[in-house]
Parts: structure tokens; C-alpha cells; sequence
């Protein structure tokens, strides 16, 4: 699109994780890489500020799990691609934005993970939340995790289930998993024990993820490679937490690298609060948002 670019910022309210459109892909532009066994849905609980850790978001992962490969994706962000998608098939240059989508659940799980059991790897696929820049994607061996049997049973949708824990990249993680569903798999990166993970907990609470369903489906598991796909950016995982703590560090500074010449308006209120006009954003304007990444190092 060679739109003008125009962006407000509301200064008196806390800005959403997702308050900008997020860089969106045709989901009609695919290939089918496998066919489901499993989808597994899992209600994902997030911390986004450290400061705050009783102010919850949440988002619903799907992981379709197939003989060969897996893929675990965020189905706010599935809905939000849809969208775009069904607005290009009507010739359109606009959608809605991401926040339409995130309702008052308030997060989204960015991160869209594929594990090759084969090779041993996975692929993960990253959107920085601002629009127009790369979506980014790096490799992973699927062996990350040094997993350490516990004491402790209980039941998880009517399967029993057994205690696991392991340290993970600055956080301690307490997973229960059933042997009855014997795939070695998980939400996001979690992988390696002997059964389908069903809940992960994260030990200072920033962080959950919890089975809220399990289907016997066929589906096609797609990997997405229309003119998108082009730009695709390959890195390291240590240039994406980069590209996120520059994000959170300058929120204004990081737009206006992304997007040159972009137009920063910030919002002015009256005295009751409400909307007063805007003004445009001064250079060296700068808006540090929370960080709390799920992986810490």
C-alpha cells in the first residue's frame, strides 16, 4: 500500500499490546506440509509487566499435530490474517485493525511455531507488533529442554496426568503431561516427554498454558509461501528478543525506523478526558512500553 502513514498516539491511556495492526499474511497463498492427528487448543496467560503480575492477557493457541510435524499458532492471529486475507480477495487496501480482534482478552501469542520431528528442529515465525517490517523466522533443535520427573499426579480432561519440570531460558517450568495421548509434543517450543503436554505453569505466574481442548481431526497443517513469503526475514533468535527490546525501549522511535517519514500525532484530551485533537509528536519523542518477554535469556 503507498498510503500516506498516519498514526495517533493516546497518550492518557495504557497503550494495548496489540494496539497497532500487526504485519498480516494471505492465508490463501499455501502449501500443505502435513495432515493433523490432533489439534489441541490451549488458553495462553501472559504477563506483559513485570511491575503488574496480577494484570493478566490471554489468547488461545492451536497445536495441530501431525505424523511428521507440528504447528502451534495463535488463533487471534489466525482470525486477524483471515481478515486480511477476505478483504484482498474483495480488491480491498484496508482491514481491520488487530485490536478488533484481541477483544478483552487483551494479548496475543506472537510467536508461530512448526517442530520437525524428523530433523529434530523447529521453525519458529515472529511478528514484531508494529506493521511494515519483516516477519521474522529462525531455527531451534527441538532438544532444549533438560526435563526432570516430579512427584504428583492429577487429571486434565479426564486423562491422568504426571509431573515435569525444567529450567528454560531465565524461568522455571512445572508441565503435566499424559502418557495416554503419546506424542511428545506441547504449546509454543515445549516438547520431549513422553506424552502430550496438557498444562505448562511458569513459577512466578507470568506465564500459563492450559488444555481447553483435545480433537481427533484431519486437517492440513499450511505453511505459507505466496509473494509474502519473500519477505520473510531468516535470523538468529538473539535478532528477534533485539528487535524486541528496541520495540519496547523506544515504542515511538522504533515506528518511525520501521516506517521513514511516517506522521506521529499524539492525542491531547480536555479536562474530563475525552478526545481534544492532536498534535504532531516532537523528533526525539520517545514511549517506553513494559517488557516481559517468556524468554528472559
Amino acid at each position: 500500500m503507498n498510503k500516506k502513514l498516519y498514526f495517533v498516539l493516546l497518550l492518557t491511556l495504557a497503550i494495548p499490546r496489540l494496539a497497532l495492526a500487526q504485519n498480516p499474511i494471505n492465508i490463501d497463498e499455501y502449501k500443505v506440509i502435513d495432515q493433523s492427528r490432533f489439534i489441541i487448543t490451549y488458553e495462553a496467560m501472559m504477563t506483559d509487566d513485570s511491575l503488574k503480575p496480577t494484570k493478566h492477557n490471554y489468547d488461545r493457541l492451536v497445536l495441530m499435530v501431525g505424523d511428521s510435524i507440528s504447528r502451534c499458532y495463535s488463533n487471534t492471529m489466525h482470525r486477524y490474517d483471515s481478515a486480511f486475507t477476505i478483504s484482498e480477495r474483495k480488491g480491498h487496501d484496508s482491514y481491520k485493525n488487530m485490536s478488533h480482534f484481541v477483544g478483552d482478552s487483551g494479548g496475543v501469542w506472537k510467536p508461530d511455531v512448526y517442530k520437525y520431528y524428523g530433523s529434530k528442529r523447529m521453525t519458529v515465525m515472529h511478528r514484531i507488533d508494529e506493521a511494515r517490517v519483516p516477519i521474522y523466522l529462525y531455527d531451534e533443535p527441538l532438544d532444549l529442554m533438560d526435563w526432570k520427573m516430579s512427584f504428583g499426579t492429577k487429571e486434565i480432561l479426564g486423562y491422568p496426568c504426571f509431573k515435569a519440570e525444567c529450567d528454560f531460558r531465565g524461568r522455571h517450568w512445572t508441565a503435566w503431561f499424559t502418557m495416554q495421548i503419546p506424542v511428545k509434543d506441547g504449546p509454543w517450543k515445549f516438547c520431549g516427554l513422553p506424552g502430550l503436554i496438557l498444562e505448562m505453569e511458569e513459577s512466578r505466574g507470568h506465564y500459563a498454558f492450559r488444555c481447553i481442548g483435545i480433537e481427533n481431526q484431519k486437517k492440513p497443517i499450511i505453511w505459507y509461501d505466496g509473494p509474502r513469503f519473500e519477505d520473510y526475514q531468516r535470523c538468529t533468535r538473539a535478532d528477534v528478543m533485539k528487535q524486541e527490546e528496541d520495540y519496547h525501549a523506544d515504542f515511538i522511535g522504533y515506528i518511525r525506523m520501521a516506517n521513514p517519514g511516517i506522521k506521529i500525532h499524539i492525542a491531547k484530551t480536555d479536562a474530563s478526558g475525552k478526545y481534544a485533537g492532536s498534535e504532531e509528536a516532537p523528533e526525539g519523542y520517545k514511549k517506553v512500553l513494559p517488557y516481559n518477554p517468556v524468554e528472559l535469556e
